[in-house]
């Protein structure tokens, strides 16, 4: 082995010792540094958990997070829990907007009508029904309606013709035509 090979190998140890002993004083003083926090958190009185962890500052806090030392009363104080889970996948698509609500079907079934007139005599060609009012039946119960009439409640009767008659289902301002045919 040459001189110049073994004078490397000295100050290659040397320099490996002397990292080693830099690295050892850099934990003793994160150590001083926890004690010194822990010593101004509890105070001289006895001191709640709560009170000691409000007495950090964020700096102190971020100082001793940079040297590996995250007590539990530091992470309280920068509000981050270290075993949050965090995805990095985009948030769900918002829910699809609710479906417009649509009037029930009619329940009315059509019994008659009683017409104004003489059946023979013509109408004008308007289509126009000289009806004057139709029997309906709504469960069981004997419905009499008229232009104008709001039947069950929530229809009203809109025009009455001879084959048809228009409803609203007044909730929803929705047209509903009930046939009744000749």
């Amino acid at each position: 082995m040459s001189i110049l090979r073994k004078h490397w190998m000295w100050i290659a140890l040397l320099l490996v010792v002397l990292a080693s002993w830099w690295a050892m004083g850099l934990d003793d003083d994160a150590q001083t540094d926890v004690k010194a926090g822990a010593k101004s958190a509890a105070g001289t009185t006895r001191k709640s958990v709560k009170t000691a962890a409000a007495q950090y500052d964020p700096a102190t806090a971020l100082a001793l997070i940079g040297k590996g030392f995250a007590p539990r009363e530091t992470m309280d104080k920068l509000h981050r829990d270290p075993f949050t889970v965090v995805s990095f996948e985009p948030p769900p698509p918002p829910p699809p907007p609710a479906p417009k609500p649509v009037a029930p079907p009619l329940r009315f079934k059509y019994l008659g009508v009683l017409r104004d007139g003489d059946d023979n005599r013509n109408d004008g060609g308007d289509g126009q029904s000289k009806a004057r009012a139709v029997f309906l039946d709504n469960g069981g119960q004997l419905l009499i309606a008229h232009k104008g009439d709001t039947l069950a409640g929530q229809y009203l009767v809109l025009d009455i013709t001879d084959t048809a008659m228009q409803l609203e289902y007044t909730p929803l301002a929705e047209r509903q035509t009930l046939s009744f045919g000749r």
